[in-house]
């Protein structure tokens, strides 16, 4: 099974630099990108261009039919560049936590993830129990 989300970005207006999916995205206007800002809607805060800390590529996260999705916008590995790494994100603002799931490339399956907003950027624990793992995030430049 193909993990690519290639059929996916061509489909996806780009705004500013972020993809939107959301209807009529390409003709809204442009979105404000001002780094440190908060953006008008708590659960766009993981919008944007993203690193780990694990791994050298930036994944792209936007939003798509009310929920979030992202794929892999550059890697040192160009094989992975278009792979879809989340998918399935929504955001619970009442622990101001966002749950979907998350490729987790050694295993070669979609694992279970909350992500949770950090100084510097977010903390994502993929999977779960004794099979978890935490990873920092922060923004790309």
């Amino acid at each position: 099974m193909s993990h690519s989300f290639l059929p996916l970005v061509a489909a996806v207006a780009f705004v500013s630099g972020v993809a939107s999916a959301e209807p009529g995205a390409a003709n809204a206007a442009p979105r404000a990108s001002v780094v440190g800002q908060a953006p008008a809607n708590p659960a766009d805060a993981i919008v944007g261009d993203w690193k780990p800390a694990d791994m050298p590529v930036t994944v792209r996260i936007f939003p798509s039919q009310g929920q979030y999705l992202g794929g892999i916008v550059a890697a040192e590995n160009p094989a992975l560049v278009n792979k879809e790494m989340f998918r399935g994100i929504t955001y619970d603002a009442a622990s101001n936590t966002w749950r979907g799931e998350v490729f987790a490339l050694k295993r070669g399956e979609f694992v279970p993830m909350t992500i949770r907003t950090t100084p510097a950027g977010f903390e994502m624990v993929a999977g779960s129990g004794l099979m978890s793992k935490t990873i920092e995030w922060v923004r790309a430049q």
